[in-house]
């Protein structure tokens, strides 16, 4: 039998296996026959012409992304892609379009997990143009292509951190994949019970994609691992009752993941470490990419489980521990979504609680060579901790001021950035600023979900916090004065607002426009030094003299 008679023949049961998401040894039979018969096109093109083979290489491609080899989907697209999105898209069928968008969006998702967000853009930004301007119509509506279109945008969205659109994409795929569902169900209600079946299964399983991937990714980014929790849990209970369990771990594994990054108690902790190694090693043969996530965030729970009885997050021992990290190391760039990236950020953590800054940088290096240019913020917090912690603290400070003057999406990095500069204030010897950076990380602090975070701003509090203790009086030193009074940055704040409240106290009608003026500085700066110290009550009643004016 000819290859393409071949194909024609496996296409269909392959397809139908594929939307019912039944993984098991008759898929994989087909699968394996399959690429033998689609192995060809990473030398050379399909042709552009035959639907079939086309819907074949979509197909396969979405089978390999499912088993954590989206890599080896690339290979097959790549020509092919190239050679539609050089023109060669638009047809006189609209079902062959169709399948050409197919090819091109699985070829996008591809570039998203390795991380070529903007590779992935350029494809995903085409697509969408082409299908609205080129084949939606009233009676060729394409729910399920634009569902599929939009899901993949607001992947890429959220990827490049633009999570508000990432959020907008994904009610738009659920409304659509709903929409698909209300045409199939008319078409085969009462015809074809099995397709129908497969059809709902399809259904449901994008529907909990869209909510747990999608919405739960999002809240994942943000930091916030409550509200990730429900979007991950109500996407595993969509799917209760069909099985599917491939779908199912691959969503408990984000959801208990979360819970790491919540628990507060070393029990709960290595509870969940239990229970991701044994989805690690479930996934071990299906999905490399779960499984590194379940690895590392296995991994995670057992130090932090250890800084819970040590008693504290800036130091760890990873006795035992380091050929697990060695492991998921080697396995840390196979995806670049949401928590992927937390977890090679915790990986790199553990390394400088565990003192081993070279091999830290060495490991943020090769994260940035990866990233290609794009920034991580939070990527850059950790680089300042270490900066810090071998003595570059000039270096740290402006990679923070930075930082904090942007603030960052994920609100438990946003509270140890500014935790970390308070450090750098401290050490400098500047303990006025080094308050007031405490303050801000104190204030960041109250919304986060993030135990870990919780915990390291409070021990950096208590370090920012402690006075020093000097031993002999400093010179003009008098009985009961605070020997912080040998702060120079202290004393010239201090003597700044002392010649403000003179002046206000000769003045109290005036406003700060007209007391900057008494005092020859410019208002801006006044406004500045005043906001420092709102709170004292001369202080509110000079603001609130402005304010009236």
């Amino acid at each position: 039998m000819k290859s393409d008679e071949r194909i024609a023949a496996l296409v269909g049961p392959f397809q139908a296996r594929l939307r019912a998401y039944a993984f098991g040894n008759e898929l994989d039979a087909i699968a394996v026959e399959m690429m033998g018969l689609l192995e060809g096109h990473r030398r050379r093109r399909a042709d552009l012409s035959d639907r079939t083979r086309l819907k074949a290489l979509a197909l396969m491609a979405e089978y390999l992304d499912a088993h954590g080899r989206s890599q080896e989907a690339a290979g097959l697209l790549r020509l092919t892609v190239e050679e539609l999105m050089d023109g060669g898209m638009e047809a006189d069928e609209l079902r062959l379009m169709r399948q050409r968008v197919w090819c091109c969006l699985a070829y996008a998702l591809t570039h998203l997990r390795a991380n070529r967000v903007r590779e992935a853009g350029a494809v995903i930004v085409a697509m969408r143009s082409f299908v609205e301007e080129k084949m939606v119509q009233p009676d060729f509506p394409c729910h399920g292509t634009v569902a599929l279109l939009r899901y993949y945008e607001g992947l890429w969205h959220r990827n490049a951190g633009d999570l508000n659109e990432a959020a907008r994409d994904f009610d738009v795929a659920l409304d659509q994949t709903r929409l698909r569902y209300e045409d199939k169900q008319k078409k085969y209600e009462g015809m074809d019970a099995d397709r129908l079946r497969r059809e709902l299964i399809y259904s449901r399983v994008m529907t909990s994609r869209i909510l747990g991937f999608g919405q739960g990714g999002i809240a994942l980014a943000r930091g916030r691992y409550v509200e990730a929790r429900g979007w991950l849990i109500g996407a595993s209970q969509i799917l209760s009752t069909l099985g599917q369990e491939t779908w199912r771990k691959s969503l408990e594994v984000y959801s208990r993941s979360a819970t790491v990054m919540l628990a507060e108690s070393a029990e709960r902790l290595r509870e969940e470490g239990l229970r991701l190694q044994q989805l690690q090693d479930w996934f071990a043969l299906r999905n490399r990419r779960n499984g590194f996530v379940a690895g590392a965030f296995g991994l995670l729970a057992e130090v932090r489980a250890r800084q819970l009885e040590a008693g504290t997050v800036m130091q760890v021992e990873l006795k035992g521990l380091r050929k697990r990290v060695d492991s998921c190391l080697r396995d840390a760039y196979v995806d670049s979504g949401p928590l992927s990236g937390s977890a090679v950020l915790g990986l790199m953590e553990c390394l400088i609680r565990a003192r081993e800054f070279d091999r830290s940088e060495t490991e943020m290096k090769r994260l940035e060579k990866r990233l290609e240019g794009e920034e991580i913020a939070e990527l850059r917090v950790l680089q300042a901790e270490m900066w810090i912690e071998t003595g570059r603290e000039e270096l740290a400070r402006g990679v923070l001021e930075e930082l904090v003057a942007h603030k960052l999406a994920n609100r438990g990095y946003r509270a140890r950035a500014w935790a970390l500069l308070a450090l750098c204030e401290k050490r400098a010897g500047r303990s006025v600023w080094a308050e007031r950076a405490m303050l801000a990380a104190r204030e960041a602090l109250g919304v986060v979900q993030d135990g870990f975070a919780r915990a390291m701003v409070s021990e950096i509090g208590a370090l920012v916090e402690a006075r020093v203790q000097i031993e002999v009086a400093m010179p003009y030193q008098g009985d009961g004065e605070d020997p912080l009074w040998c702060d120079v940055d202290h004393n010239l704040e201090m003597a700044r607002l002392n010649v403000a409240a003179a002046v206000h106290a000769k003045y109290p009608d005036y406003g700060v426009a007209k007391l900057a003026a008494v005092m020859q500085r410019g208002h801006s700066w006044l406004y500045a030094l005043l906001a420092r110290h709102r709170g004292v009550a001369w202080v509110e009643q000079v603001l609130r003299n402005s304010a009236s004016r």
